[in-house]
């Protein structure tokens, strides 16, 4: 293939690529935005019991060995 094949064929792709981009509608997203909001409770919830858990283990710990 030659240099004005390649360059031809190059700017054909990018010509549809543009114009597909152009005709795409724009997606509805608020759907799942609001289902994103709606989970935030419950995963405060959790990484507070996670957090919960992980202090308590360190503080047994470090009473554990400060009696030792």
């Amino acid at each position: 293939m030659n240099m004005k094949t390649f360059k031809r064929a190059g700017a054909g792709s990018l010509a549809l690529l543009g114009a597909a981009a152009a005709q795409a509608a724009a997606v509805d997203v608020s759907d799942v935005v609001t289902d994103i909001g709606a989970q935030i409770t419950p995963i405060v919830a959790i990484g507070g019991a996670v957090l919960l858990v992980v202090v308590s283990v360190k503080a047994f710990r470090w009473v554990r060995s400060a009696l030792s």
